[in-house]
């Protein structure tokens, strides 16, 4: 992805939040950080957006010097409990070098997989996911070689998106009792939706 380019004369207009999943998904930056329109995509079951340095994305326009990082939210029916980070691991073929139980969500650091984010990606790379109502929401965080995102910050900030996910979700009557008790085909089935199209 090139949402972390400079190229002022390709910049694309920045907003700060969106609506996936029909409107019932808001998703937004935090301080310094905006998404790039050109990544959206929402139907009235899901939906995607990516959130990067609104300074960087503006070509130094718009916008604090924030530490640049990469993140995709990923909206798609659910069909019962998120998988844990591990069950995010083991999709990706990846080794589960950490895991987190966060307020928000449970996330899990990834041993490869990151580096074809954007050029000078780090492999290591931030992945959870957690459901509202009728939506599983996959999120993941991509960072430079030698960010401090990599780390605990990294952790800490898609806490903070999927906190304000959850914060101004729209309330949902189709979720179901089966969300407590994911068969292996339910899972499969959402592992599925979380890496269609790369999009986590």
């Amino acid at each position: 992805m090139s949402l972390l380019a400079t190229d002022a004369a390709a910049t694309p207009e920045l907003v700060t939040s969106t609506r996936l999943a029909g409107g019932a998904i808001t998703v937004s930056g935090p301080d310094g950080y905006c998404i790039d329109p050109t990544t959206l995509r929402s139907t009235t079951l899901g939906g995607f957006a990516a959130i990067a340095s609104c300074n960087i994305m503006s070509g130094g326009q718009d916008g604090p010097i924030v530490e640049p990082a990469l993140m995709t939210v990923t909206v798609s029916p659910a069909a019962g409990a998120a998988p844990s980070p591990a069950d995010l691991a083991d999709a990706l073929g990846a080794t589960l070098l950490q895991d987190r139980e966060l307020s928000a969500l449970a996330v899990g650091q990834m041993a490869s997989g990151g580096e074809s984010a954007f050029d000078g990606s780090d492999p290591r790379h931030w992945r959870g996911a957690f459901v509202i109502g009728s939506h599983l929401i996959g999120v993941t965080l991509y960072a430079p070689q030698g960010s401090p995102m990599l780390g605990a910050q990294g952790a800490a900030f898609l806490n903070t998106v999927s906190s304000a996910i959850r914060a101004t979700a729209i309330p949902d009557a189709r979720a179901s009792a089966e969300q407590s008790q994911p068969s292996t085909e339910l899972l499969e089935a959402r592992l599925d939706r979380l890496f269609e199209s790369r999009d986590l």
